[in-house]
């Protein structure tokens, strides 16, 4: 991620009043990472199971906080139990799900992106999660402020698939 888009992150994370993160470190967000545990208005949660950041996403909401669970697509893939889970017993937990989608069309990286590209819209659409697709950096404060509208709105989740392009 270029240090440029790493700055309107934050921008937008703010502008949305998101003060809970939660990631499960990969590479294409090792310059905002360090951005995100420096800044003090976040409280900032590294995670090594993909579960336990959606349910600790969860626990934020409960106890006042505004979270964002920061992952690939590939997380979204297998946290998809622990959102199902949070489904049925409270009717889903209101949390920003901001995905890096590798793997989208016209991403040329590895073929093992490919599989959590096709299946991330998937299990969203499965879940009933409302979600939107941005390629373009420059419209992805916007996009959190909107989608942290839908999650306050209805409560539930909502997710922004971050499309891997040059800009990342």
């Amino acid at each position: 991620m270029k240090e440029e888009t790493v700055q309107i992150f934050l921008r937008g994370l703010k502008r949305a009043g998101i003060d809970f993160v939660i990631t499960l470190p990969f590479t294409q967000a090792a310059r905002l990472l360090p951005a995100l545990a420096e800044d003090p208005q976040f409280k900032y949660v590294q995670v090594n199971n993909e579960g336990d950041g959606m349910v600790i996403a969860a626990g934020a909401w409960m106890g006042g906080k505004r979270p964002a669970l920061i992952v690939e697509n590939t997380a979204l893939c297998l946290g998809a139990y622990a959102l199902a889970g949070l489904e049925g017993m409270y009717g889903g937990m209101p949390m920003l799900l901001l995905i890096d989608h590798r793997g989208s069309y016209g991403d040329g990286g590895g073929y093992w992106y490919f599989a959590g590209g096709q299946m991330a819209p998937v299990i969203l659409d499965g879940l009933r999660i409302p979600y939107t697709r941005i390629g373009d950096p420059a419209g992805l404060d916007e996009a959190i402020v909107r989608g942290q509208a839908t999650v306050e709105a209805s409560s539930r989740p909502a997710a922004l698939l971050m499309e891997c392009t040059d800009h990342w």
